[in-house]
């Protein structure tokens, strides 16, 4: 499915550094959040490693929107988004800490595994002075969910753990 998006490989690579480059200097210009995350994922649709983008403005800041693209255990690229909220203040977490939780779509693009429905969680852990900037951070995330098995024809229960880096502009 996102192979055909163009028959230039390095054209899709190419479109997808300006795009990260324009949200990022988007999101300087209006003091928004904007992180570049490196992950992976392992579960019911296999190991997969991915990278995605956190965005978060400065006027709904307790809404993410996180899109995210995936290499599939059958060397494919896959992709989905989720939109997350925090649960910081809610939970009166300490400094440096996030949870965020939302509904996810993603579409695995393997031989096995099509597309998921899935409610998502991320925790996150500030690295260094978790007042000033939350500059690099880690966490774990996880998702569960309803999965198309391709391989059965059929749904099934799909969840999935994980670990992550990201790093704000």
């Amino acid at each position: 499915m996102f192979q055909s998006l163009s028959p230039f490989p390095s054209l899709r690579a190419c479109s997808a550094i300006l795009i990260t480059l324009a949200f990022a200097a988007h999101a300087s210009a209006v003091e928004d959040d904007l992180r570049i995350v490196a992950q992976v994922q392992s579960g019911t649709a296999g190991f997969e490693p991915g990278v995605a983008l956190e965005w978060r403005s400065s006027t709904f800041d307790r809404f993410v929107i996180r899109p995210e693209l995936n290499l599939s255990e059958d060397q494919r690229i896959g992709g989905g988004a989720a939109l997350l909220y925090s649960l910081r203040k809610n939970l009166d977490l300490p400094a440096g800490q996030d949870l965020n939780v939302g509904p996810r779509v993603v579409a695995h693009n393997s031989d096995d595994t099509g597309l998921e429905v899935d409610l998502m969680a991320t925790y996150s852990f500030a690295l260094g002075d978790a007042m000033k900037s939350w500059r690099h951070a880690v966490g774990l995330l996880g998702t569960v969910g309803m999965r198309d098995d391709r391989k059965h024809d059929e749904t099934r229960l799909g969840a999935s753990g994980g670990a992550f880096y990201s790093y704000r502009f």
